[in-house]
């Protein structure tokens, strides 16, 4: 799998050489709120995660909730379970789950990501779109992404 510019929060410098892409979040939201009322479950923005790289919502299944995890940058999902979310909401990247439930209502709109893809070593020199980008490389060198998942939803930011 071959990332995007910007997916990791990134950006040239400076910036008007590239503007950097971004999703809209309302419309995840919305989308977000749409499918929860379909299913009907609740779902709830998860506030202050103490990341930019992506957003979240937790849908509220039981017997324990899913997260909904989407890259602010371009609009890749990921699902986690509960015991995934850490102190002050950061996500361990370990816990990211497959929900084909999820999956298929998202996957009109939105490129989900398995937990094989997810799982995938990082090497930003696989990667043309970022590995000439001086924040990501210092990012990169300083906080060590071992996997796909790690660099797309990282707390960084």
């Amino acid at each position: 799998m071959k990332l995007p510019y910007g997916v990791t929060g990134g950006y040239y410098k400076p910036v008007l050489e590239k503007e950097p892409p971004c999703i809209d979040e309302k419309e995840f939201y919305r989308t977000c709120k749409e499918i929860a009322a379909k299913k009907h479950l609740k779902c709830e923005i998860m506030q202050d995660l103490y990341s930019s790289s992506y957003c979240a919502v937790q849908f509220n299944y039981q017997p324990r909730p899913i997260y909904v995890l989407c890259n602010r940058a371009h609009t890749f999902i990921a699902f986690c379970l509960f015991e995934s979310l850490g102190e002050g909401h950061v996500f361990h990247w370990d816990q990211f789950i497959d929900f084909e439930e999820l999956e298929n209502e998202f996957g009109r709109d939105y490129h989900v990501l398995s937990v094989e893809e997810l799982s995938q070593p990082f090497q930003l020199q696989e990667h043309e779109e970022l590995r000439n980008v001086r924040s990501i490389i210092e990012q990169v060198n300083y906080y060590q992404p071992r996997t796909i998942g790690e660099a797309i939803f990282n707390t960084w930011d």
